[in-house]
């Protein structure tokens, strides 16, 4: 261990002084700079019967998020479907549960539907919404190479304690 102020090695046992206001801890030469502060008490072992407090079960996304997609042309079909059972945008939206602003920005193609909404609508305008999910193959060479990224030495400029600039071994 070192001291805070000085930067020698502390020999025996540290002290703990308030220098200039901040708690540091300091060898028995830098103890008189400051006030010196009673060491705190010896926190006891871990307590008999004490459990942490369990993680909360983080939840997982279900299936049906991971293995389908929405169709390209999804606010084509569901307006045309929409029109083919001669629903109104107000009467779908009460129909599906949702909001007649957000039935009209999927109309239009400004938002994607939920998949609990695609869902619905599927089954309101027996259309087909989503997709089974393609599998991309990922190329085996890509999986072995390895990941050259930026570390904090090819960032700082580290310097001497007498100011000058270290040289790169590189």
């Amino acid at each position: 261990m070192f001291c805070e102020v000085c930067g020698r090695e502390i020999v025996g046992r540290p002290s703990r002084s308030l220098v200039e206001g901040v708690t540091m801890i300091v060898c028995k030469h830098c103890a008189g700079l400051g006030t010196e502060l009673p060491n705190p008490p010896a926190r006891p072992a871990n307590r008999a019967g004490f459990s942490p407090k369990p993680k909360p079960i983080v939840g997982r996304l279900p299936r049906e998020y991971l293995e389908s997609d929405l169709v390209e042309d999804y606010s084509r079909v569901i307006k045309e479907a929409r029109e083919k059972v001669k629903l109104s945008q107000q009467d779908l939206a009460m129909k599906a549960k949702a909001k007649l602003s957000m039935i009209q920005k999927i109309e239009i193609g400004k938002m994607e539907p939920p998949i609990p909404l695609s869902r619905e609508l599927e089954h309101i305008l027996h259309v087909k919404l989503l997709v089974p999910r393609e599998e991309i193959e990922v190329p085996i060479a890509s999986l072995n190479q390895e990941v050259q990224g930026v570390s904090i030495g090819d960032v700082a400029i580290v310097k001497e304690a007498d100011g000058d600039e270290l040289e790169d071994d590189k």
